[in-house]
């Protein structure tokens, strides 16, 4: 409970378009008993931001959906008197509504329209829940809560089936070590960036802005906004993490990360020490291949050759047991059979001695793919089934050694 109260008061911090940030990602966490896993859509209605997400189920003996829909109302932190909040809230309400009723396609926004997924039919949803999602962690009394309910119901009497908050406490509860993973790095990126003019040196400081401050007598007021500056970070697990979780999320996608973050993928093995994307290979043949990926191994007379496939993709065919790999596993397979046949001529193996320093003849092969347990690193090997040896490894457990490392970085940082 302790650690709850500690991760909503986190939540309560974040600036607002940090908040927003945390929404989209909340508003994509798995459903219990969703069948559709479909990512939630982005609305922006005049004054008015909303999030759509429609779950359900579809099937041979029937399909149904139905959407949340958060609100985001966000409100600074100086302004979290009850009598403050509970004007702010119905205001967002009343401009809400005035929004959806000027927009033509509002209906279809908040409920959907039904999709055709090549098997089955995805329905228009039939109930919608509304929701205000909030920073506000400030208690409330049960007559302001009626008050804000109340207020919704004159406006939109009973065209949803229910109607809610979203609070940092609820936040909290729903996925505590996710959510706090995601916050601390919210809270540890910038909010914007100031130029510093300092002994003859200009400079760009990333900062987090703290809120607007007032002070002064009678006679004159000044404001001044209090930030705090920030070391510069990477991209963190929440990037890879929203990669990952994302249906949407394309193999380009996970290149082009992984080439500005080629620290991920050092994390596959302890083994692993240098990362060079799209080294070009030449095929027997005479034809160019471009592997996503090679990486040197501590024994500098070895490379690892990893082909990336999409989060998404199936690894395994038809019965898991079986070891019989899906189509896109086998396509990948392919494809790192041949980048083994280009390292294999003389030419290629100068070319590569030239560009990396090695021509190794008997590459790792790794396939980056899917979804599966943290904590085992190879789904399936290739020379268990008397193939090549073939690696196929997944981005969960990718994700837990990223993981890991960053826990032992943040053990090895003394305490200030």
């Amino acid at each position: 409970m302790q650690q709850q109260f500690e991760l909503a008061g986190l939540v309560s911090q974040l600036e607002a378009p940090k908040f927003a940030r945390l929404m989209r990602f909340m508003a994509n966490l798995p459903i219990p008993r969703d069948k559709l896993e479909l990512q939630a859509m982005a609305y922006g209605l005049g004054e008015t931001e909303l999030l759509v997400r429609m779950f359900g189920h579809y099937g041979s003996l029937g399909s149904s959906a139905a959407t949340w829909i958060y609100h985001q109302a966000f409100l600074p932190v100086g302004l979290w008197a009850e009598k403050s909040i509970v004007i702010h809230l119905k205001d967002r309400l009343t401009t809400a509504k005035r929004d959806l009723d000027s927009h033509p396609d509002a209906d279809r926004m908040l409920c959907g329209s039904a999709q055709w997924t090549g098997n089955d039919v995805i329905p228009t949803a039939t109930e919608a829940y509304y929701y205000l999602a909030t920073n506000i962690a400030a208690p409330l009394s049960d007559g302001a809560m009626n008050a804000v309910r109340d207020h919704f119901r004159q406006h939109f009497g009973s065209e949803f089936a229910q109607f809610g908050f979203a609070t940092p406490q609820s936040m909290a509860e729903a996925a505590p070590s996710q959510v706090r993973r995601v916050v601390l790095d919210l809270l540890n990126s910038p909010s914007s960036y100031y130029f510093v003019a300092r002994e003859g040196q200009v400079s760009v400081v990333p900062v987090t802005e703290h809120g607007l401050y007032m002070t002064g007598t009678s006679g004159s007021m000044e404001a001044a906004t209090a930030t705090s500056s920030l070391s510069v970070r990477p991209p963190g697990i929440t990037d890879l993490e929203a990669l990952v979780g994302s249906l949407a999320t394309s193999e380009a996608d996970l290149q082009a990360f992984f080439t500005e973050n080629p620290h991920f993928l050092l994390g596959l093995d302890d083994c692993y020490c240098e990362v060079r994307p799209h080294v070009v290979l030449t095929s027997p043949a005479g034809t160019k291949l471009v592997p996503d990926f090679m990486v040197r191994l501590e024994d500098p007379g070895r490379v690892a050759l990893i082909e990336l496939k999409k989060p998404s993709a199936n690894i395994l065919a038809g019965n898991r047991e079986g070891g019989v790999v899906g189509r896109v596993a086998a396509q990948a397979i392919k494809q790192l059979m041949e980048y083994t046949d280009a390292v294999s001529t003389r030419s290629a193996r100068a070319e590569l001695i030239k560009s990396i320093g090695a021509a190794p003849f008997d590459p790792c092969l790794v396939v980056l793919i899917g979804r599966g347990s943290p904590n085992q690193r190879e789904v399936w090997r290739g020379m268990r089934a008397g193939l090549p040896d073939v690696q196929l490894v997944t981005y969960d457990f990718l994700l837990e050694r990223a993981r890991i490392a960053r826990a032992l970085n943040e053990q090895s940082i003394p305490n200030k």
